[in-house]
């Protein structure tokens, strides 16, 4: 498996997987394939490749005067959980965040990903309920 930044040419397929994403609770405008790209280019954008095929991304920003990132979400296919892959894409993230001397990551996360980030030693903020109305 291979963890690296993404590629311009893959964001049709970046956009694609986080669609489909059940988990990631969005409508197909919420990302549209202009916010990849300006993640690609302001923030942070790591896809996981196994056998060609992309099974993964992690993306988020980051503020260097004010020392923080924001991991925006983490996706990795159904058939690919459970292998490690979400826990690398987060250490990739991480890596860069502490290549910027940025001082936290935050992030939301939903009840499949608890256990990942509490294992990566993620501390719980304050409990939210998530609300989202379409209009």
């Amino acid at each position: 498996m291979e963890i690296r930044k993404a590629k311009n040419s893959e964001i049709k397929e970046i956009k694609k997987l986080v669609d489909k994403f059940e988990e990631m609770d969005v409508i197909k405008e919420t990302f549209p394939e202009t916010y990849y790209r300006r993640i690609l280019k302001k923030g942070i954008l790591l896809v996981a490749i196994e056998s060609k095929e992309l099974v993964g991304i992690c993306f988020g920003t980051y503020n260097t005067k004010e020392k923080w990132a924001d991991l925006l979400g983490l996706v990795v296919k159904k058939n690919f959980r459970k292998k490690g892959i979400g826990s690398s894409l987060i250490k990739e993230f991480e890596e860069i965040v502490k290549n910027k001397k940025l001082k936290t990551i935050d992030l939301y996360a939903d009840k499949t990903q608890l256990q990942l980030f509490k294992k990566l030693s993620y501390e719980q903020g304050r409990t939210y309920k998530a609300f989202r109305k379409k209009i």
